[in-house]
């Protein structure tokens, strides 16, 4: 009777396989949640700008806060009354590389970034620019954006 070795090798190779494609597969899985939490940001950015409450009603979490560059806290319902009733008016909301750093193992995100915006009546415009961080937390009917701060950026005097 012959007795056989069956060595490690084959073993090892299939886990380090396994291992391969577990992988590619996590890296395409965050590339997706990325694209579809920078469409998110550019749907939220859109709603604002027009003031398409409806829109961002289904983005918000019903716990979301909102940090002004002033300090100021509002609840989801406090923002889009404001913007219902044209209290905060954008004439433009322009985003600039947005980054999206995905936590938890891809069921949250924070997303950082600096914007350009403009509110105001066309007659009396008032620009502005600042940094903002998001957060967005997936939920089972989708993405939610909990949190909302930002911080003006003042040019240099």
């Amino acid at each position: 009777m012959v007795k056989r070795k069956t060595g490690l090798r084959p073993l090892l190779a299939s886990m380090l396989c396994a291992s391969l494609l577990q992988a590619a597969s996590a890296g395409a899985n965050e590339h997706t949640l990325r694209a579809t939490l920078a469409q998110l940001e550019r749907d939220r950015a859109e709603a604002i700008e027009e003031g398409d409450t409806d829109t961002l009603q289904r983005l918000m979490d019903r716990s979301y806060l909102h940090v002004d560059s002033r300090g100021r806290v509002r609840s989801k319902t406090e923002l889009l009354t404001r913007l219902e009733r044209q209290e905060m008016r954008f004439r433009s909301y322009d985003l600039e590389a947005p980054q999206v750093q995905l936590v938890d193992g891809g069921a949250a995100a924070i997303v950082t970034g600096m914007f350009r915006s403009s509110m105001g009546s066309a007659g009396d415009p008032r620009p502005f620019r600042g940094r903002y961080v998001r957060v967005w937390v997936r939920q089972p009917d989708g993405w939610k954006n909990t949190f909302h701060q930002v911080t003006e950026i003042r040019p240099q005097p």
